[in-house]
Parts: C-alpha cells; sequence; structure tokens
C-alpha cells in the first residue's frame, strides 16, 4: 500500500515509470544483502545428521525457554541421535530438479507453481494499473483502496489460517475472485458502486489466498527438495506476473477493458478449478506429515 502511494506520488511529479518500476530495485538489493547470512532451518540440518547445528540455530532464533528446555531434554537429544543413526545408514538423497517432475512429486509441483502464477498474475495486471483499469468508471485513486483492502486480506488470512485451515482459504476465495472479475467484464453498465465493492473485495480475497503461496510449497516438499521445489514455483509466479503486467497495457488498448478483465477471470477460474482438484489440507500437521501425505 505505501509502495502504491510512492509510485503515484512519483507519477503525479512527472518522474518517468520505468524510473518508478526501477526503484524497487533499490529493495530487492537490500533484501539480497540481508539474506546472505540466513541460517539453515533445524529440521533441514537434523535431517543431514547435523545436530549441533540444528540446536544451535534453533536455540538462537526461537524466543521461548520452555521450547529451548524441551529442545535440550534427553527425550528430544535421543529423537536427534536416533535421526542421525537412520541418516548414517543410507546416504541422504541429493536432490535434482528432475525430481520435481517425478511421478512421485509431480502433484505437489504443478499445483504450488500453478496456483501461484494463477494467483499473481491477475493481481499484478489490476492492482499495477489499478487507476488506469478504474478510471473509465469514474473512481479516482482507487488503487490506494485496493492496496488497503489487500492488506486487511493478508492480515486476516495470517490470523485465520491456523483456525479455519488452508484449502478453506485457498478453493472459495478463488471462485469468488473469478466471479467477481467476470461480472465486472460482462456488466458493461454496472454501477459505479458495484464495480468498486467487486474490485475491493475481489483485492481483499485475492491478497488472502496470495498469502497462501508462501505457506503451500514450504509445508508440501519435503526438506530435500522444499528450497529447489519453492525456488520453481516462485520462478513460474513471477513469469505470470510479468506477462500480466506488461499485457494488460497492451490488452486495455487493443482488446478493451471488458475483454482484459473477462481473460484475467479465466486465469482465476484456472487457478480455483487447480485448487479445487489439489488442494490439501494440512492444518496441524508437520511438515513431514503434510510432506509425506501429498508426495505420492
Amino acid at each position: 500500500m505505501v509502495a502504491f502511494i510512492v509510485g503515484t506520488a512519483m507519477r503525479d511529479a512527472g518522474v518517468s515509470w520505468r524510473v518508478i518500476l526501477g526503484s524497487s530495485t533499490i529493495i530487492a538489493v537490500a533484501l539480497f544483502l540481508a539474506r546472505l547470512g540466513l541460517p539453515e532451518s533445524p529440521s533441514w540440518l537434523i535431517s543431514k545428521g547435523r545436530r549441533d547445528e540444528a540446536l544451535y540455530i534453533a536455540r538462537r532464533y526461537i524466543d521461548s525457554s520452555e521450547l529451548h528446555d524441551s529442545i535440550t531434554t534427553e527425550i528430544d537429544l535421543r529423537m536427534l541421535r536416533e535421526a542421525e543413526a537412520r541418516e548414517a545408514q543410507r546416504e541422504a538423497p541429493t536432490p535434482s530438479f528432475k525430481d520435481l517432475f517425478s511421478s512421485r512429486y509431480w502433484r505437489v509441483t504443478l499445483f504450488t507453481a500453478g496456483f501461484w502464477f494463477c494467483a499473481v498474475s491477475p493481481y499484478f495486471a489490476l492492482a499495477t494499473f489499478a487507476d488506469e483499469v478504474l478510471a473509465p468508471y469514474g473512481i479516482n485513486s482507487g488503487g490506494i483502496g485496493m492496496s488497503a483492502l489487500a492488506a486487511a486480506g493478508v492480515i486476516t488470512t495470517v490470523l485465520l489460517v491456523d483456525k479455519l485451515g488452508r484449502r478453506v482459504l485457498t478453493v472459495p476465495t478463488q471462485w469468488l475472485c473469478a466471479v467477481f472479475l467476470l461480472i465486472i467484464g460482462v456488466w458493461a453498465g454496472a454501477p459505479v458502486i458495484v464495480v468498486m465493492a467487486l474490485f475491493f473485495a475481489f483485492s481483499f480475497f485475492n491478497a488472502g489466498y496470495n498469502t497462501l503461496t508462501s505457506i503451500y510449497p514450504a509445508e508440501l516438499f519435503p526438506s530435500e527438495l522444499r528450497g529447489v521445489g519453492k525456488g520453481f514455483a516462485a520462478a513460474v509466479s513471477r513469469v505470470g506476473a510479468a506477462l500480466a503486467t506488461f499485457a494488460l497495457p497492451w490488452s486495455m488498448t487493443d482488446l478493451g477493458e471488458s475483454v482484459s478483465l473477462i481473460i484475467a477471470a479465466g486465469v482465476a477460474f484456472a487457478g480455483a478449478a487447480l485448487s479445487q482438484w489439489l488442494a490439501p489440507e494440512t492444518k496441524g500437521k508437520s511438515l513431514a506429515e503434510t510432506a509425506a501425505g501429498y508426495s505420492h
């Protein structure tokens, strides 16, 4: 939301759109530098038999004395030793990119990459050019409102995801967003208040299930494939974001706003159908359970 406000101010000040888009590089570089010292996760270290490192990371980054005590109890140490013994008996599997498309993992790869692609594509297209999309309906500065609703959608999802579950916040909301966009696309003479409500509702619910794109890949891929699997899904989503961002201005000019929104609705429908088919419920399960239950 802050980025949209800053971008709007830069645009109104006459700053080139190339500079506005390029300014995000500053934040990207800062995040890249900050992540250089990011530690491995304790669960991954344990899977590799690196008990001491796992304990060190857990003690350093988990702010809970009770959790520290439980980690260092004799029971937990014994569990770690058993994990080391099992790993010593067999060579740990080396993750491979082609494993993502094996008979065991193709479903999780298809779901995470496809769901992420369909979730972000309409959002990036409509959010980036929100003012231009809403202007024909007489709605000024609607992009800031959409961004505010998106922030509310993320916060709401974070608060509810462990109470309601993943699937209920993923599947129905995608169907709703697809319907919202379809209504706007086919109802040419819709009242302004209806169009605004539908756009804002789309922004709220879309941001909600976009939050799940950071949860599902981490839960569904096993430890040895989690990095490459989530990386691949993220890369596919960036392709969708880029295509949508650069295609929308052309589509609005050459095909018209109605057709453009119907296309966006089609992408949302595709994501909803894919999630209806493949999205699992992982609430209350450990990472080992979610990966084992889905990778077959």
